[in-house]
């Protein structure tokens, strides 16, 4: 029994002293992720873009109206049949 004790404890020092060789390995350990970092950016660029659109052709649609030629007023016709 004490031997198993002494087993034991001594895995469990083992483990403990190699710790942070064991972090240190996954700490410098280094994903070359930036290509989905860039899908990601360009996707949420695209979704900014699309949700000026509508902004933009009204922005469009209103200073057309403000600073565009004037259509003179037509007279309504007479309707003969209501």
């Amino acid at each position: 029994m004490k031997r198993k004790y002494q087993q034991c404890l001594t895995t469990i020092l083992v483990l403990v002293a190699a710790m942070p060789a064991i972090a240190a390995e996954t700490a410098a350990r280094q994903d070359d992720s930036m290509t989905l970092v860039y899908l990601f950016l360009a996707t949420c660029g695209l979704i900014i873009v699309l949700q000026l659109l509508p902004v933009f052709t009204l922005v469009y649609g209103l200073i057309k109206g403000i600073f565009g030629k004037r259509q003179e007023q037509q007279k309504p016709l007479p309707v003969k049949n209501r």
